[in-house]
């Protein structure tokens, strides 16, 4: 009988490709170039990486990592090599970076794993972070008292319930300290506050629906072309500032309409 863990052995192998699995039939034959090649098993494969086993055969069986070698002396003692560290760490990296396990899959069985998965890291690194002008902040419990003073009884309360801050542990997390300013700010000069909670709901609902069609048409436009020969970090710093300042000139211009059509409804102010 093999033992559970054996040590580290070296085995002949061929090339293989990072993006593609391997067949247990290559790793058996794999004495083509000549190449030697360090292999561990599946739980060196774990010290390495920090991945627990199970996770990493639950891997292998969503088609994330490739499939190991066979021991040369026991067929049943799976092999892995540098280029499964790598694969898991891309993984992992991967998920840090939101990406659920059915996109990166995606990633990974497009034609040139690398290029592919470099071409996202890339967009993902352009198009992150703030495209407002804040970033959440957090403070400590009588840094919020002194945000808050003014407001009415139960502001805070409400605040919470909204959203505009959530506890951590003794501090408190402020998602958008402009914000919440704007709010207090409302509050202090006497719009009550659930009037201020639903005018941010409403301005969240619409403008979050117009975010996800402006997003899908930039999709649509750079798979027609544009940006071609532009590195995209180049594009999408121009249209960072850009967009902020397109979206207060046309929610401007949609207010002053939605006034006028108000002040020339006289049934609609009596009522």
């Amino acid at each position: 009988m093999a033992t559970e863990n054996p040590p580290p052995e070296r085995h002949r192998t061929g090339s293989h490709d990072a993006g593609k699995g391997n067949t247990s039939s290559d790793a058996a034959e794999a004495e083509d170039d000549g190449r030697v090649v360090a292999t561990m098993t599946l739980d060196q494969l774990a010290e390495t990486t920090g991945i627990p086993p199970r996770t990493i055969r639950y891997y292998q069986a969503e088609k994330l990592l490739q499939k190991p070698h066979r021991d040369r002396s026991d067929a049943r003692v799976a092999r892995y090599t540098a280029e499964h560290v790598e694969r898991l760490r891309l993984v992992a990296e991967l998920r840090d970076r939101g990406l659920k396990l059915p996109a990166i899959r995606g990633l990974l069985e497009e034609g040139d794993a690398s290029s592919s998965v470099a071409d996202w890291l890339g967009l993902d690194a352009s198009l992150r972070g703030s495209w407002g002008h804040d970033e959440p902040r957090i403070v400590s419990s009588a840094e919020l008292t002194k945000m808050l003073d003014g407001t009415p009884p139960g502001t805070q309360g409400l605040l919470e319930d909204a959203g505009y801050f959530a506890r951590q542990g003794h501090a408190w997390l402020v998602p958008s300290e402009p914000l919440l300013n704007v709010a207090v700010d409302l509050v202090r000069s006497g719009v009550d506050v659930d009037i201020v909670v639903a005018a941010t709901a409403i301005l969240s609902k619409s403008l979050g629906k117009a975010a996800d069609q402006l997003i899908d048409l930039f999709v649509k436009a750079v798979r027609q072309g544009l940006g071609s020969g532009v590195a995209t970090s180049v594009m999408v710093d121009a249209l960072r500032p850009a967009a902020g300042e397109a979206a207060r000139i046309v929610f401007g211009q949609q207010l002053e309409r939605a006034i006028d059509e108000l002040l020339a409804d006289t049934k609609r102010l009596r009522r």
